[in-house]
C-alpha cells in the first residue's frame, strides 16, 4: 500500500474506532415510542427507518406527493409504517427483516417491492439524513411518462443542466468550442463544464470518457434505473474532486421479478433520426436477495442539412446530428451471506459507434471535399461490495470499482475526391478504486439519534492518448501522452437532530445540523480538505428552511497535465503593437505539469412549503452562490495584443540567451521556427507564457424553483403538476485587468432562464402527460451590433394505455405514443460570417424538430 493510502487510513482509523464504541449502540427495543409530526410520507418513512434501525424499501413515485398523518404512541417499526400508510393505496410487508412497501393494486408491484430505494439518499452519507441542498429526483416511470428514452435526454431537459460540452445534439463545427468525439452525453451543471460535475452510478465513480473528464451517463439504459438524483450544489465535502457544480447519482434497479420487454420506434417528421430501440429487463428475488439484468439496443439514423429548412445554406450532406448505434448491458444484485453480511454487485458494459459527414465549404459530398468521421466507444465497470450490519446497529461497507473507457476515432479528409489525410486518435481511460465506510448512531439527542458516517479509500485514474496520422501511406505519431493520478481520501459526516416534533418549542418545530469534512491527497498535485456545514430549520409544520456553506475543488484534469507543451518562434510583425526592437517572439503554449486544483466556495439557502391545508402540494425555492477560482485556462485572450500591459505578468521582455534556451528545454513537445531567419537565442524580444495556468475567477449566482401538486380525484383519477425553473447569472474574469466575460445569457452559453412544466393525469389504465419546455433568449455579441437570439419553447405530449387483461398474451401490456415538439417549433436563427456555418445555436436549441414515437412494453 502506498504512502497516500497509508496516510488516509491513519487519519481516520481513530474516528472509526470511536464511532463503533459509542455508548448508545445497543439494539433497539421491539416497541419504540413515536412522536412524529404530519409530514411528507417520504420523510416519515425515512424517520421510522432511521430511529428503528430497520431497512425500508419503497418506490419514490409511489410516495411522491403523499402526506403521512401524525404518529404518536408505542409501536414496532412495522406497526408505525402501517399507520403512516393509512389512507393511501400502499401496503407494507416484512421479509427477512426488511420492510417492503408496494401498491396494493399495481401491475408492477414485484418491481416496486424489490427495487425500491434504501434510506440513504444522494446529498448525505447518513442513513436517513437530510440533504441540506435541494435534490432533484427523476424516476424511471416519470421519465417514461414524459417520453424520454435515455439518460442523456433526461439530463438535457433538467433546467439546472447545460447541453454544452459532451452531447451528441451539438452540430459539427465546434459551436461555442464544444466538440464530441464519442457520441456521449455528460452532465454539465450550471455550465461549469463536464469535468466540474460528478456522475455516480449507485454511489460509485466510473471511468471518464475521452479527454474532457466527463462521464457518459447515456451508457446506462433508462430501463435499468430506479431514479436519478441531482444535487446542483458543491459536494466535494461528501464526494471529493469534480463535484464543484454538483453531483448526479444514477440509482439502479436492484432486483426485478420476471421479465420486462419493450420496443420503441420513432422518427423526426422533417426527416432523419429514424430510431429503433429494444430493451429487456429480467431478474428474480428471494427472501435473502435478488438480481436485475438489463440489455438495451438503440439504432438512430443521422439528421443531415438537407432535411432542415433552416440549414439550406449548408452543404446538403453535412451531418447535423450523427448516426448512432449502441448496445448497453447492466447487472445489479444483492445476496445475504449471513443474517448480517450481504454481497452486492453492479456492472455495466456499453458499445457505441457514430458516424458523421463534415463539409467546410458548399460541396456535394464529404467524400469529395470534406471529412468523414467515425468513432467507436467501449466502456465497462465492475463494482462489488460487502456490507455488514453489526450487532450494535452500525453498517460497514467495503466496496471497489474497476472501470475502463476506450474511444477510437477515424477521420478521413478528402480533397477533389481523394483521401489526403487520415487522422487516428485513440483515448483510453481507466479507474481503480477501493473504499471502506461505516455509518451508525453515536448517542441520543433531544431530537433523535446523532449519527456519524466515516470512511476512507484510494483510487487511481489513468489516461492514455495515442494519436496518429496517415498521409500517402506513411503513418506518423502526432500525440502520444499518458497520465496517472493517485488519490487517497478520508471523510466524515455528522448529523445532529437537536429539535423534532417530540421536543418542539414555539417557532422551532425542527432543528437539525449536519457537517462534513473530506481530505484528499492527489499525488504530485496537492492536498485538500473541504468542509461543508448545513442546517435544517422548521419554525412550524409545513414550512422548512435549509442552508449550507462549503468548499469544493476540482483537480486539473488528466489531459490538461498530460498535454504536451510547445514553443514557436514568431515574427514581430504578427503583433500590434510590435516589439520595439523588431526581434521575433518565443511563444509557449499547451499543457502544464504544474497545474494546481481549481477551488470554489459555495453556499445555498432554500425554503420549502408543504401546507397541511393543501395536501399533495410542495413548493421549494433556493438561492445559490458560487465563487470558482484558480480556474485553468490560457491567459492570452487577444493573441495580437500580447504586448499590452495587462499581459505583463505572462511576458518576459528582452530575455537573455540562457532564459530563452531554458524555456525551450523546459517544453515537453516541439519547438518550431516560423520566421524567415535562423534561430538566434540572443535575438528574441520576449518570451510569452500562454500555456495552461491557474488564472481565472468565475462567479455565478441564481435561484431554482420547483412546484409539485398531486390531487386524487377518486373516481376521476389522479392529476399531478410538476414545474421547475432556474435562473443563472455567471461571469468570468480571465485575468485581472481584462473585462468580465459573460458565461450565461450569451450565445453558446447557458441562457439566464430555463424552465419546464409537466401535467400528468392518470385514471385506471390510462395516463396522459404534457410538458412545456422553455429556453430563454441569449445575446449574440460576436459581431457588432449585439443582437438578441430569441427564446425557444416546445410542447411534448405522451399517452400511455395499459391492458386490462388479467391473463393471456395481452396481460401486462402497455402502449405508449409520444410526440416531442408537437408544433414543430423551429429554433431561432443566428448570424454567421461563414457561408457554410449552421445558422442555429445547436448548443441550446434542438435540431430534431418534431419527433413521433410508439412504444410497446410487456411484463412476462
Amino acid at each position: 500500500m502506498n504512502d497516500i493510502a497509508r496516510r488516509s487510513i491513519s487519519s481516520v482509523l481513530a474516528l472509526v474506532l470511536l464511532g463503533m464504541a459509542a455508548p448508545s449502540l445497543a439494539a433497539p427495543a421491539q416497541k419504540l415510542e413515536w412522536n412524529l409530526e404530519r409530514q411528507d410520507l417520504d420523510g416519515a418513512l425515512r424517520a421510522i427507518g432511521r430511529s428503528s434501525g430497520r431497512e425500508i424499501f419503497f418506490s419514490p413515485e409511489a410516495v411522491k406527493g403523499r402526506q403521512a398523518p401524525p404518529l404518536s404512541g408505542a409501536y414496532t417499526a412495522l406497526e408505525a409504517v402501517v399507520i403512516v400508510l393509512r389512507g393511501t393505496r400502499l401496503t407494507a410487508v416484512e421479509r427477512d427483516g426488511v420492510i417492503l412497501i408496494r401498491e396494493q393494486f399495481s401491475a408492477s408491484s414485484d418491481d416496486t417491492l424489490n427495487s425500491g430505494e434504501s434510506i440513504v439518499v444522494t446529498g448525505s452519507r447518513i442513513r436517513g439524513g437530510p440533504s441540506t441542498s435541494p435534490v432533484t429526483a427523476t424516476t424511471r416511470i416519470e421519465a417514461q411518462q414524459r417520453g424520454q428514452s435515455d439518460l442523456g435526454q433526461l439530463m438535457r431537459d433538467i433546467p439546472q443542466n447545460f447541453s454544452g460540452g459532451q452531447n451528441p445534439t451539438i452540430t459539427a463545427g465546434g459551436q461555442g468550442g464544444f466538440t464530441n468525439v464519442s457520441g456521449s452525453s455528460a452532465l454539465n451543471l450550471r455550465g461549469l463544464g463536464p469535468d466540474a460535475s460528478l456522475t455516480l452510478i449507485n454511489g460509485h465513480r466510473v471511468a471518464f470518457d475521452a479527454i474532457s473528464q466527463g462521464v457518459d451517463i447515456s451508457a446506462i439504459p433508462l430501463a435499468a434505473i430506479e431514479r436519478v438524483d441531482v444535487v446542483a450544489d458543491g459536494a466535494s465535502a461528501l464526494y471529493g474532486s469534480d463535484a464543484v457544480a454538483g453531483v448526479a447519482n444514477v440509482v439502479l434497479r436492484r432486483s426485478v421479478n420476471g421479465v420486462e420487454t419493450s420496443a420503441r420506434f420513432g422518427a423526426a417528421t422533417d426527416g432523419g433520426a429514424a430510431t429503433q430501440q429494444y430493451s429487456i429487463v429480467g431478474g428474480s428475488s428471494w427472501p435473502s436477495g435478488g438480481f436485475m439484468i438489463a440489455a438495451d439496443y438503440q439504432d438512430a439514423t443521422a439528421i443531415s442539412a438537407r432535411q432542415r429548412s433552416y440549414t439550406s445554406n449548408v452543404a446538403p450532406d453535412t451531418t447535423l446530428i450523427p448516426a448512432q448505434d449502441q448496445i448497453s448491458l447492466v447487472a445489479s444484485g444483492r445476496q445475504s451471506i449471513t443474517d448480517s453480511i450481504a454481497f452486492e454487485i453492479d456492472a455495466h458494459y456499453m458499445h457505441r459507434s457514430t458516424s458523421r459527414c463534415l463539409i467546410g465549404i458548399v460541396a456535394t459530398s464529404c467524400l469529395a471535399q470534406g471529412s468523414h468521421v467515425k468513432s467507436t466507444a467501449d466502456g465497462w465497470s465492475l463494482s462489488p461490495a460487502l456490507k455488514a450490519h453489526l450487532p450494535f446497529g452500525w453498517d460497514v461497507r467495503l466496496s471497489g470499482t474497476y472501470s475502463k473507457s476506450d474511444t477510437n476515432v477515424v477521420t478521413r479528409v478528402f480533397s477533389a475526391g481523394t483521401e489526403i489525410v487520415r487522422a487516428l486518435p485513440n483515448y483510453s481511460n481507466e479507474l481503480k478504486s477501493i473504499e471502506l465506510g461505516a455509518e451508525g448512531a453515536l448517542f441520543t439527542l433531544p431530537g433523535g439519534e446523532a449519527r456519524l458516517a466515516i470512511g476512507l479509500g484510494y483510487r487511481s485514474n489513468n489516461l492514455a492518448v495515442d494519436s496518429r496520422r496517415l498521409v500517402a501511406g506513411v503513418e506518423s505519431v502526432t500525440e502520444a501522452v499518458a497520465e496517472n493520478r493517485k488519490v487517497g481520501f478520508a471523510y466524515g459526516e455528522l448529523f445532529l437532530p437537536l429539535i423534532s416534533a417530540g421536543n418542539a418549542v414555539p417557532f422551532v418545530d425542527k432543528l437539525q445540523l449536519i457537517g462534513a469534512l473530506r481530505y484528499e491527497d492527489h499525488h504530485d498535485i496537492d492536498r485538500m480538505a473541504t468542509p461543508k456545514i448545513g442546517m435544517v430549520y422548521s419554525p412550524v409544520e409545513g414550512l422548512e428552511f435549509k442552508g449550507s456553506w462549503g468548499r469544493s475543488f476540482k483537480a486539473p484534469n488528466l489531459y490538461q497535465t498530460a498535454m504536451l507543451s510547445n514553443a514557436q518562434l514568431l515574427s514581430a510583425s504578427e503583433f500590434d503593437p510590435a516589439p520595439s526592437n523588431g526581434f521575433p517572439v518565443l511563444y509557449l503554449f499547451g499543457g502544464n505539469k504544474n497545474l494546481k486544483p481549481e477551488r470554489a466556495t459555495t453556499w445555498n439557502v432554500s425554503v420549502a412549503l408543504t401546507p397541511h391545508a393543501l395536501e399533495g402540494f410542495k413548493a421549494e425555492v433556493s438561492y445559490f452562490n458560487t465563487r470558482y477560482y484558480n480556474r485553468v485556462g490560457s491567459p492570452i485572450v487577444e493573441f495580437t495584443k500580447l504586448f499590452d500591459s495587462v499581459y505583463n505578468q505572462f511576458t518576459k521582455i528582452d530575455p537573455s540567451s540562457a532564459e530563452v534556451l531554458d524555456a525551450i528545454n523546459g517544453i515537453t513537445g516541439v519547438f518550431q521556427n516560423f520566421t524567415d531567419g535562423d534561430f538566434d537565442p540572443s535575438s528574441v524580444s520576449a518570451i510569452v507564457q500562454d500555456y495552461l495556468q491557474n488564472i481565472s475567477v468565475q462567479k455565478l449566482e441564481g435561484f431554482d424553483l420547483s412546484v409539485t401538486y398531486t390531487h386524487d380525484f377518486q373516481d376521476y383519477g389522479q392529476a399531478t403538476i410538476n414545474g421547475s425553473a432556474s435562473y443563472l447569472k455567471s461571469t468570468r474574469e480571465v485575468i485581472p485587468g481584462l473585462p468580465l466575460v459573460e458565461q450565461a445569457g450569451i450565445i453558446f452559453t447557458p441562457p439566464h432562464w430555463r424552465g419546464r412544466v409537466t401535467a400528468n393525469w392518470q385514471k385506471d389504465n390510462v395516463t396522459l402527460s404534457s410538458t412545456v419546455n422553455f429556453i430563454g433568449k441569449t445575446d449574440d455579441n460576436r459581431f457588432e451590433p449585439t443582437v438578441s437570439v430569441g427564446s425557444f419553447t416546445t410542447f411534448d405530449t405522451v399517452a400511455t394505455i395499459r391492458s386490462n387483461s388479467a391473463s393471456g398474451i395481452l396481460a401486462n401490456i402497455e402502449w405508449q405514443v409520444g410526440i416531442q415538439n408537437l408544433f414543430n417549433t423551429k429554433p431561432p436563427a443566428i448570424r454567421t460570417n461563414r457561408a457554410a456555418q449552421v445558422l442555429v445555436d445547436s448548443v441550446n436549441h434542438s435540431l430534431y424538430g418534431r419527433t413521433a414515437s410508439i412504444t410497446l412494453r410487456k411484463r412476462w
